[in-house]
């Protein structure tokens, strides 16, 4: 691409570039042409995408040609929008509200399917040090908020949802993206770090209402620079709880780790055989915590070289 930037563009310009040929992104090694006559993505995207490589005439191969535009719905009463990648979707049709969200998830879903030949964990991670800290957990465990948290501080963000191991040398991949916060995370993070730039929630979600904030800009400049794993935890929030912490054998984080892969199905033998190579050298925990002052003095001490 060439050396535009989302932020070159006004709103209005990138209002006219999806509406027609189309919105060129970069992220990390992936390039997303966007087209949408939605109104409701030049606004996020402007705030959310400002350090990005962009293209208002694009041109050449993309990896992803995603459409989002509006139809009817079934009432005729609304305006939905629907997901389209080339022909493919996991999504229904949802409100013309939730179109944001519908291609943060949606270029997720992209990203997940196309790196085949890597191993994919549902899970966020960001690194310190020049070490990946992997942050596996199903919903309600505070992975995002805790991520969010350091990536906005003293971690460099690789992904709030998507940790991509190279099947070749064991290293993460970054795709950092905007960071997801649903309900009383929201605030939480508007309270710990002030400066954040979040965009408005919107509400009524299958997941609730959702915010997203800019990832910094020293992480996408950083998006094409890997790094090995280092730290492994599972994180639980349980509210009231006192911070409490187990560490895990390798081969312990090693099976959780493939209960959250996407496409261990695909990779088999070999995929296990790769990712056990990857944490080969990992210290690897299981924290169960009920506040996030806890959870980050205790990732701050223990997730460091010299712990």
């Amino acid at each position: 691409m060439k050396s535009t930037r989302v932020s070159d563009l006004s709103e209005s310009q990138i209002e006219r570039a999806l509406r027609g040929v189309g919105l060129g992104l970069e992220t990390a090694s992936f390039r997303c042409l966007l087209r949408s006559d939605t109104e409701q993505l030049s606004l996020p995207l402007r705030l959310l995408y400002q350090d990005y490589p962009a293209e208002s005439n694009p041109a050449g191969f993309y990896d992803f040609r995603i459409n989002l535009n509006k139809s009817r719905s079934i009432f005729w009463k609304s305006w939905d929008v629907a997901f389209d990648w080339e022909g493919n979707s996991p999504f229904p049709s949802l409100p013309l509200a939730h179109a944001h969200p519908l291609f943060e998830w949606g270029l997720n879903w992209c990203v997940a399917t196309a790196s085949g030949a890597h191993t994919v964990i549902h899970s966020a991670v960001v690194e310190r040090d020049g070490l990946a800290l992997v942050l596996p957990g199903s919903p309600g465990s505070g992975k995002s908020t805790l991520c969010a948290a350091l990536a906005l501080t003293d971690w460099r963000l690789l992904s709030d949802e998507l940790t991509i191991v190279s099947q070749v040398d064991g290293r993460v991949q970054p795709v950092p993206r905007p960071i997801s916060l649903k309900n009383k995370s929201i605030d939480i993070i508007r309270a710990y770090v002030p400066s954040a730039e979040l965009t408005e929630p919107v509400t009524d979600t299958h997941k609730g209402s959702i915010a997203y904030a800019r990832p910094p800009r020293s992480a996408v400049e950083a998006q094409n620079c890997p790094v090995p794993i280092g730290y492994v935890v599972f994180p639980k929030y349980v509210a009231g709880a006192q911070l409490d912490f187990e560490p895990l054998t390798r081969a312990e984080a090693l099976s959780e780790l493939m209960e959250n892969t996407f496409n261990v199905g695909l990779l088999g033998a070999e995929g296990f055989t790769a990712l056990a190579k990857a944490i080969a050298n990992a210290r690897c925990y299981a924290v169960e915590y009920g506040d996030l002052a806890s959870i980050l003095k205790w990732v701050n001490t223990t997730c460091h070289p010299l712990a």
